[in-house]
């Protein structure tokens, strides 16, 4: 026996052996990925002498003499900062995750791949000018450069893989991975579909209203547009109570994505300049989704942010204008329920003919597991994206009708002279559809929401009928008729995705624009000037979340009086609503009642009118909506709404929800900062690699408070611009520049954030040469 164990023994050996090795076969690229090119390098790509200058926070300054070489060095610069994340984004949106990830991806891949995005990106790269070409595959050079001369990220040692060459396509294919994102999806359009076919008619105005009207906030100011009233309902499941099984996890719940910008023109401010700030809402991830960079050749001096594998820059400013987006939360995409033969078969009715569905077959490579091929089809009016047998759902999208790319207008935007010049550049902006602020250095300031909005009465709230409706219609909003203001010097504008415009607009625009609370409380801060740098910056710290505070007091004014404010089970969280002044702030209890019993008063709301099925994907979809429509119901009192009409006990018995749901997150007793603590997660950190990590942030804002911080969501960086005193001012990332995790540069972004500080981004010669820490000289 002791022999045997010897043996055993003695075989392990070599599997420790070779584990040891694997590591230190990672870790040397962790070290290898620390060190930032400098000195001076010759036959690299340029065609002309060049410079990347690095701050003390590794952004780069990237001066060249032509177009091409610009382009080229940022390729580079962002190939040896952000490789990894360069080709994981492109696997996430071509569907090609599984080639390196296994099965565990696959189905992922499967949907990713409903889009034919290969295809749009083809075309869309086809259709720019040459000169725009030119500039993608200097760029696509550039990245495979840093492929070739620069250590391989760990990641790839750690997946035991190497990348692709990088190609133009690539690029115009990444940005796509954010307009999924922010696009009004074929199933969120799908889900609501279903609540009006589940619940009827009165579903519109009752469960996707166009606002809130104690809080509706117009871009532009001026008079509100009306509201529909909530229409009589009928409690269809008085007894559909929730168990604690049902209720939403405090971690899972759809955080509205969205951004915030706002702009003022140089008669409103107090250093008679415009200004112009911009934080943008997405996912918290480490590397983060923006990437830093200053470029300068000539005919372009710009600075500011792109997206991982998109050349130029897409948010910041040039020498003379500033500009900033929000998402639009537009209808984007027609949904059309299809009538096949039946469940196997590919032809589908149109009008009295049947037609056949075109075929798209894609194979699955699946690293570990065999190939696995699916079937895509394709109608006349879109893509196929879900299959009900017989009644198959497709969608018509305007990215994927309209196959033309937006960066001539992104690009224009980076040589642009005035904001009068940037807003009549917008016109030909494509998708997806954007609330943009400019402002320039002559003081004028302006606001448009651009991109093809389809003329479409149904305004993604319903499917169409397949057999009985043409071809998508290509009618779009005009640019004119669009919600905007023109470029002056007394303009204050301000977007949280919101509805946009006021009285008397002709067109819906959306099935549901994203609640009106935090611009409300935007609107609010903004009320009194002048502003400054402080005030605007202070605004993107704005915890406070006015319509939470108001469920809140509704709550607290419930359980008062029905005598349940002493209750045992309810004391904790009366006491924690009663302290509670709307902030969400760090050592706030009453902000972790008030997130979960919104959470649960709205499951209970839904519950109440659709079948499970139908009220889960509702939830899922619309989160926002449905707390929209629990803050009206409290307000108005409609009939039917809920059990006996009694909407003290309906706040109760969410409280009582809600209070459960903390049990049983072992979350009782808990403050903000804690409860909504969020950390930036690697994205490998899913298959148990949590090492590379970003850092954890207390919980500090909410959902609905102008500084989000929701389950998902946060503001990916906070930017504030004095126009034309572009040294002030500045730009906070919650991460770092470097996606690689030995760099100094990973995680040092986030003390200032956590400070709530901007951070000035260096521009101009004088003061770039000042900021240098590394330098790098290229030459032919």
């Amino acid at each position: 026996m002791r022999r045997i164990g010897l043996l055993a023994a003695l075989a392990t050996v070599p599997i420790a052996l070779a584990l040891v090795l694997y590591a230190a076969y990672v870790g040397i690229a962790v070290l290898q990925g620390a060190s930032i090119p400098s000195g001076t390098l010759a036959g690299l790509g340029v065609t002309a002498g060049a410079t990347i200058v690095r701050d003390e926070r590794g952004i780069p300054h990237i001066a060249a003499g032509n177009d091409h070489d610009l382009y080229f060095l940022e390729g580079y610069a962002q190939g040896t900062d952000r490789l990894f994340q360069l080709d994981l984004n492109r696997r996430l949106v071509y569907g090609r995750l599984s080639e390196v990830l296994g099965k565990a991806t696959l189905a992922t891949d499967e949907n990713a791949r409903i889009i034919d995005i290969g295809a749009i990106a083809r075309a869309q790269l086809a259709a720019l000018p040459a000169a725009d070409r030119a500039k993608f595959a200097a760029f696509a050079d550039g990245v495979n450069a840093a492929m070739r001369t620069r250590p391989l990220p760990p990641e790839f040692r750690l997946l035991a893989y190497g990348p692709e060459p990088w190609t133009p396509q690539d690029s115009i294919a990444a940005s796509f991975a954010t307009v999924l994102a922010l696009t009004d999806s074929w199933y969120d359009v799908a889900a609501r579909s279903d609540v009006m076919d589940d619940v009827g008619p009165a579903a519109k105005d009752a469960f996707f209203s166009i606002s809130d009207p104690a809080y509706d906030s117009p871009a532009t100011g001026g008079a509100h547009a009306p509201v529909p009233p909530l229409p009589r309902l009928h409690v269809r499941f008085p007894d559909a109570a929730l168990s604690v099984s049902d209720l939403i996890s405090p971690g899972d719940e759809r955080s509205g994505m969205g951004s915030n910008n706002f702009v003022a023109g140089a008669l409103l401010t107090s250093t008679h300049r415009a200004l112009l700030a911009n934080d943008p809402h997405l996912a918290l991830r480490i590397p983060g989704v923006w990437w830093l960079a200053d470029l300068e050749a000539p005919g372009i001096h710009v600075a500011g942010v792109t997206l991982a594998g998109v050349p130029g820059i897409i948010l910041g400013h040039n020498g003379r204008l500033a500009w900033g987006a929000t998402n639009g939360t537009v209808a984007t995409v027609g949904v059309y329920r299809e009538r096949f033969k039946n469940a196997a078969s590919d032809e589908y009715q149109a009008g009295n003919a049947w037609l056949h569905a075109e075929h798209r077959s894609e194979t699955f490579k699946v690293r570990f597991a065999t190939d696995v091929t699916r079937d895509y089809l394709r109608t006349r009016h879109g893509f196929v994206f879900e299959d009900r047998g017989e009644r198959k759902l497709t969608a018509a999208w305007t990215a994927d009708i309209d196959r033309r790319s937006s960066f001539e207008q992104f690009d224009g935007l980076s040589r642009a002279p005035s904001a009068k010049a940037a807003l009549s550049l917008l016109a030909a902006y494509t998708t997806p559809a954007q609330n943009f602020v400019v402002a320039d250095d002559a003081g004028q300031a302006g606001y448009v929401l651009a991109g093809e909005i389809p003329i479409d009465d149904a305004w993604g709230i319903t499917a169409r009928d397949g057999p009985t409706s043409p071809a998508p219609p290509q009618r779009y909003v005009p640019y004119g008729k669009l919600p905007h203001a023109a470029a002056g010097r007394t303009v204050l504008a301000f977007s949280a995705n919101a509805r946009p415009y006021g009285k008397g607009y002709p067109y819906r625009l959306s099935a549901a624009f994203a609640p009106p609370y935090r611009a409300a409380e935007i609107a609010r801060r903004l009320a009194r000037g002048p502003y400054d740098i402080a005030s605007f910056s202070a605004i993107q710290a704005d915890v406070a979340s006015p319509a939470e505070g108001e469920l809140a007091a509704a709550t607290l004014h419930a359980l008062v009086k029905h005598n349940l404010a002493t209750d045992p089970d309810l004391h904790d969280a009366a006491a924690a609503l009663r302290s509670f002044d709307g902030r969400f702030s760090a050592d706030s209890a009453g902000a972790v009642y008030v997130t979960v019993l919104r959470a649960s008063a709205a499951a209970r709301l839904v519950r109440y009118h659709m079948s499970p099925a139908v009220g889960a994907s509702y939830l899922a979809s619309d989160e926002g909506a449905a707390f929209v429509a629990v803050m009206r119901a409290l307000r108005e009192h409609p009939r039917g709404w809920v059990p006996g009409d009694d909407y003290d006990l309906f706040l109760i018995a969410s409280l009582r929800d809600a209070v459960a749901s903390l049990h049983s997150h072992r979350a009782y007793g808990e403050n903000w900062g804690d409860f909504g603590a969020r950390i930036a997660e690697h994205p490998l950190a899913g298959f148990g690699l949590a090492m590379w990590n970003g850092v954890r942030f207390p919980g500090n804002g909410g959902t609905y408070s102008p500084h989000v911080q929701g389950p998902v969501n946060t503001q990916s960086f906070r930017a504030v611009w004095d126009v034309g005193n572009w040294n002030a001012g500045g730009i906070a990332m919650p991460q770092g520049e470097s996606g690689e995790p030995g760099s100094p540069h990973y995680r040092d972004g986030a003390a200032e954030w956590l400070q709530g500080d901007l951070i000035p981004l260096p521009f101009g010669d004088v003061v770039v040469a000042r900021a240098a820490k590394e330098t790098l000289t290229l030459t032919p």
